[in-house]
């Protein structure tokens, strides 16, 4: 996952075309439509780090009037993926590598009070989706398919959210954990998918999602937040090794 050189993007392209509008309405609100289609295309970096956004193209696109879409971006800028700017629109947030440390912090602390109260308060359904969401990542991660991972992933995280029965708390959660895919995104979007390092890596979150499972099936608040804790530094571990890597050794100069 990179952006520009030093992970923030810079003042980024402008947003591309996002496809023609479709015929009819969707179902939910127009506030609603616009923010689960900015997010996403922002988390999975089809709107890039500092890709300024077209309010009168999700206008058209969507078919709403001003007041939704500016409804979605302001909850878009409460989650920290966008930026307001004053009489200048709006343009999706850069990742500053300065910022690495606090988001961390701020995840960690996240993760762990979501998995402590997840494993204290989960009913059997909130177990058999976070149950189901784990097994998905582990078939995606299995055929290296990168959207269908940071999709489940997301799925896994989002059900464990649920199962706190906080709403704040998940709300701070579900926050850093989008700041979080969108840095893995741009971290790993060059990593290659083969080797031992892949396997590696990726076999560990497997295992570890399996563990977080069996902690919260067995309501072990004390085990959860262990993982919770575990499975950051893994993360902020394996960002740190990638950003320090260099091909340039592999370079034959003469």
């Amino acid at each position: 996952m990179t952006a520009d050189s030093d992970v923030r993007g810079g003042a980024g392209p402008e947003a591309p075309p996002r496809g023609k509008r479709r015929a009819g309405r969707p179902k939910g609100t127009g506030s609603q439509r616009v923010y689960d289609s900015v997010r996403e295309s922002i988390l999975r970096l089809d709107l890039a780090p500092g890709a300024t956004l077209d309010e009168a193209g999700l206008e058209h696109e969507f078919g709403v009037s001003r007041t939704p879409v500016r409804e979605a971006l302001i909850r878009l800028a409460s989650d920290g993926l966008i930026t307001l700017l004053p009489n200048r629109g709006a343009r999706v947030a850069t990742l500053d590598v300065s910022d690495l440390p606090a988001m961390f912090e701020a995840l960690e602390l996240a993760q762990r009070a979501t998995l402590r109260w997840a494993a204290k308060r989960r009913s059997d359904a909130d177990l058999e989706a976070i149950g189901r969401t784990s097994a998905e990542f582990a078939d995606a991660a299995t055929s290296r398919d990168v959207d269908r991972m940071t999709e489940a992933n997301r799925d896994f995280h989002v059900a464990i959210g649920r199962a706190c029965r906080n709403k704040y708390i998940a709300e701070l959660y579900g926050s850093q954990l989008a700041i979080s895919l969108r840095l893995a995104r741009l971290v790993f979007a060059q990593a290659p998918l083969t080797g031992r390092s892949y396997r590696s890596y990726y076999n560990e979150v497997v295992r570890q999602h399996a563990a977080m499972v069996g902690a919260i099936e067995k309501k072990d608040a004390r085990a959860a937040d262990r993982l919770a804790r575990d499975h950051v530094d893994l993360f902020r571990s394996r960002v740190m090794e990638h950003m320090q890597s260099s091909l340039a050794g592999d370079l034959a100069m003469d």
